[in-house]
């Protein structure tokens, strides 16, 4: 079995603990000797010119989706046939497209597992919403997908892109996006550790569920970690876009408080309707 690892905008593999990405910390939680294929973040490694196409354009994009096909058709040469795939911001959308092309090139290859952390789609234009010539839709071939979403995150260059199943599939047969407390980076790992380790070890949980072999002494030691009431983080956000939208019927994890206004911000407290997901 593999997984294929996506991380987000400019996050690499060499962050301590504390900073480390829920995608790196994901990784670190199954057994050393499963053939885990993690590729850092766009815009890593290149300079000041490529971090900046990176982060505000998604520049090398392509480069990592053809880098993972190249290692996936290596594994099954060798007889592998088991895919599992996570991804993190714009990571996640390349594991959404990853997971396309797979579908497409592999006949009868399914992927086992899919989780992304806060899916942000932005390819080409800054803060466009277009991203031609990529599939980001969720392909017939998965049979689990989990998506955790930030509550708190509102940064217009930071728009969440909902999961949505190729027409004629079910959205409650495969796929389930879930409402955390916290904005983008919060969700993803990296920024808080009370709440980045929740939205990390439900996926950890799903995960378990779905087939992979996760450690679980290292989910333990990860839930210790976990803190519902820690401090949502701050970002820099001069225009303050609006909030986004939690729908009636939408599942929200059980970790999730109404906080209103504190602490300087008003939290996006879920409304009436939403279905509390435990785990």
């Amino acid at each position: 079995m593999a997984l294929y690892a996506f991380d987000g905008t400019w996050n690499v593999d060499e962050a301590d603990e504390i900073k480390e990405t829920n995608v790196l910390a994901f990784c670190k939680c199954l057994p050393l000797d499963m053939n885990v294929f993690y590729l850092e973040g766009v815009g890593s490694r290149l300079g000041f010119i490529g971090k900046l196409l990176g982060g505000f354009a998604g520049v090398g994009g392509r480069f990592r989706i053809n880098r993972a096909m190249e290692q996936l058709n290596q594994y099954f040469a060798e007889g592998d046939r088991t895919i599992d795939i996570i991804g993190f911001s714009r990571g996640a959308s390349l594991a959404l497209h990853f997971a396309n092309q797979v579908q497409e090139e592999k006949s009868g290859a399914e992927v086992r597992f899919l989780g992304l952390w806060d899916t942000v789609a932005c390819f080409g234009l800054p803060g466009n919403d277009l991203n031609i010539g990529w599939d980001l839709t969720l392909p017939d071939n998965v049979k689990h997908c989990y998506h955790a979403m930030a509550l708190d995150e509102r940064r217009g260059n930071f728009c969440l892109t909902r999961v949505i199943p190729r027409k004629g599939r079910a959205i409650g047969d495969c796929l389930q996006e879930v409402w955390f407390r916290g904005v983008h980076s919060d969700i993803g790992g990296g920024q808080c550790p009370g709440l980045g380790n929740i939205a990390l070890c439900w996926m950890l949980r799903m995960a378990k569920e779905a087939g992979l072999p996760v450690d679980e002494d290292k989910l333990k030691q990860r839930e210790i970690l976990c803190d519902p009431d820690a401090v949502v983080s701050k970002s820099f956000d001069p225009i303050k876009d609006p909030q986004r939208t939690i729908n009636p019927g939408d599942f929200v994890h059980e970790s999730v408080k109404a906080r209103g206004q504190s602490g300087g911000r008003v939290h996006n407290d879920p409304p009436s309707g939403v279905v509390i997901v435990r785990g």
